[in-house]
């Protein structure tokens, strides 16, 4: 399993920044002395790609289409949630989908030196944020696919301890988003829960409803993470960042797992 989960994450790297960029150059490198003007070329369209991919405004073109939902609007939340009629409707548990993890914080104490990353960080922020406000219960999802650290229960410990909200369900076995909702599926049915608010990334989004309304759950998406977020500081759209390239990386391996149905 480990072995399948390399190849594919190094198959699909080749396609993504910075490997793409690498690839071309590396291509200019080889066909240079043989064929100067196809190999100049290759040089020059390798230079435009690293600086269109890193451009923020381009990563942003790219994971627009990938957001569905809008922001929770708290105040309608609160008072539908007094009425008896809108509040049969409503969601019945608050599904938190991992999104990736290190084993670098040895200052956590946890076994292996376990720790969320970023994404996920702040997806059990917003998510736990939900759920003490609408006072459901919380459905953490996250595998292991090095076969070394489960999310979901790294997840757990961190909106437990952390943040002070327990975890009811917490789902290990999955290794992509369209396992994430078809063993939370499961999970939620065995609990009588049909209808969800739905935490991920607002990138990840459009994939992650999909495949959870596939696996037969009504879902209200809660995005966050919104992609299409500046920092007060940030450099115009059009001059290259390392966070425009990691919007572009992000939003270019969404659509490649749009396209497989992962």
């Amino acid at each position: 399993m480990l072995s399948d989960w390399l190849v594919r994450n190094l198959l699909v790297s080749l396609f993504l920044p910075p490997v793409n960029v690498l690839v071309l150059s590396v291509a200019a490198l080889v066909v240079w002395r043989r064929c100067p003007r196809i190999g100049k070329t290759l040089a020059i369209v390798a230079i435009l790609a690293l600086w269109v991919q890193a451009m923020p405004w381009f990563g942003r073109q790219l994971a627009r289409p990938l957001e569905v939902g809008t922001a929770i609007d708290l105040k309608w939340l609160d008072a539908a949630r007094q009425s008896p009629v809108a509040a049969a409707t409503l969601p019945q548990a608050v599904v938190i989908l991992g999104g990736g993890s290190t084993r670098h914080a040895p200052e956590f104490g946890r076994d292996n030196g376990a720790d969320l990353n970023d994404t996920t960080l702040a997806r059990v922020r917003y998510g736990v944020f939900l759920a003490r406000r609408t006072q459901l219960p919380v459905l953490v999802s996250g595998g292991s696919p090095t076969g070394d650290v489960v999310e979901a229960r790294a997840m757990a410990q961190v909106a437990t301890d952390e943040f002070g909200v327990p975890v009811r369900w917490i789902e290990g076995q999955s290794l992509n988003t369209a396992q994430n909702a078809t063993f939370s599926a499961r999970m939620l049915a065995n609990a009588g829960v049909s209808r969800v608010y739905l935490v991920t990334s607002a990138w990840h989004m459009r994939r992650a409803r999909d495949q959870f309304e596939r696996a037969g759950l009504t879902v209200v998406p809660a995005p966050c993470c919104n992609a299409n977020a500046f920092e007060p500081d940030a450099m115009p759209g059009g001059w290259p960042t390392i966070g425009g390239l990691r919007t572009t990386h992000q939003a270019l391996r969404e659509w490649m797992a749009l396209a497989v149905g992962h």
